[in-house]
């Protein structure tokens, strides 16, 4: 990680009393230039290639109920909610998975993976935050919390 702790901490304690898991809970991204920013797990969106095409609302919608239910549960909701705007929504998600694997770009299964990571953390520990640090061509994806001594042993000195 390019960032030390120090340019991390003031970020953490903005953020770090998160009472549930939801597609607002923020998260801190680094870009590639290395410059800090404040987003929300929906917003990561923004980071990655989506035609303006695609409802941001349908994939709002998809993002919360795969965070709830699952990948497979979210799709079906939607298809038996939404029907014939969900078939065209699910057929420009496939398109745009396709071009992200020629093109070595993230796709909405990365951002479905972000948020599964950040759900594990945040259950098992909910003062860690998650950090995305991305790079040319992937993000890197960190649960941070305050640098501490457990663990640590301390040599005593004469």
């Amino acid at each position: 990680m390019s960032k030390s702790w120090n340019d991390i901490e003031n970020h953490w304690i903005r953020l770090r009393d998160q009472s549930s898991f939801v597609l607002e809970t923020p998260c801190i991204l680094i870009d590639k230039d290395g410059d800090l920013f404040e987003t929300t797990l929906f917003d990561l969106i923004d980071y990655i290639e989506m035609p303006s095409t695609l409802s941001r609302q349908l994939l709002k919608d998809y993002l919360q109920n795969a965070v709830e239910y699952g990948v497979e549960a979210a799709r079906s909701k939607m298809m038996d909610t939404y029907k014939s705007d969900s078939q065209k929504f699910f057929e420009e998600l496939a398109l745009i998975k396709q071009q992200s694997r020629n093109d070595t770009l993230g796709d909405i299964d990365d951002i479905l993976h972000a948020m599964d990571v950040a759900n594990k953390g945040f259950i098992e520990a909910p003062r860690k935050m998650l950090i995305v640090q991305m790079g040319e061509s992937r993000a890197d994806l960190l649960l941070v919390s305050p640098p501490s001594n457990d663990g640590r042993k301390m040599v005593a000195t004469q």
